[in-house]
């Protein structure tokens, strides 16, 4: 497990339009599912993006970004997991969210937080798995979908 680095940019954009390609059939058009090698880099900007690479393939992925909240306690905020398809149902992103919450105790921060539609009930169930609960709604610009915001406490 490494972090990302520009020279990623390429290969961190074919797998995450592979990881959210099941999606789409869903009617679910996660940022994941059309983004560009712009897109992915402008979501590296200011991030931490740990890669799980199998010798030189990148084959996981999860993105963490500090999350403010009030009174200067924060947190951070999980984006762009995946995982190479093949791979899927195998641990790695359960990986990668117990990574996300040890960074997160390792910075102080106070909870982790992330979003996912709210039709995609699997995934809300995976992360409720995972001790993350629903502690809002939101409808993101674009999206065909409504999310959820789930949080979980450190």
């Amino acid at each position: 497990m490494r972090l990302a680095t520009e020279a990623d940019v390429p290969a961190l954009h074919r797998l995450v339009r592979e990881a959210y390609r099941e999606h789409i059939g869903r009617g679910l058009n996660f940022t994941g599912t059309y983004q560009d090698e712009g897109i992915t880099r402008e979501r590296m900007e200011g991030n931490d993006v740990y890669l799980v690479c199998q010798g030189s393939e990148i084959i996981a992925t999860v993105t963490l970004g500090r999350d403010e909240e009030k009174d200067g306690v924060f947190g951070l905020y999980v984006t762009q997991l995946a995982v190479t398809p093949m791979l899927k149902r195998q641990g790695l992103g359960r990986l990668l969210l117990t990574l996300a919450e040890e960074r997160g105790r390792e910075q102080g921060a106070a909870f982790l937080r992330l979003d996912t539609a709210m039709p995609a009930t699997h995934l809300v169930a995976l992360y409720q798995s995972e001790g993350y609960q629903v502690v809002d709604e939101v409808q993101w610009e674009g999206k065909a979908y409504k999310s959820c915001i789930m949080e979980k406490r450190l």
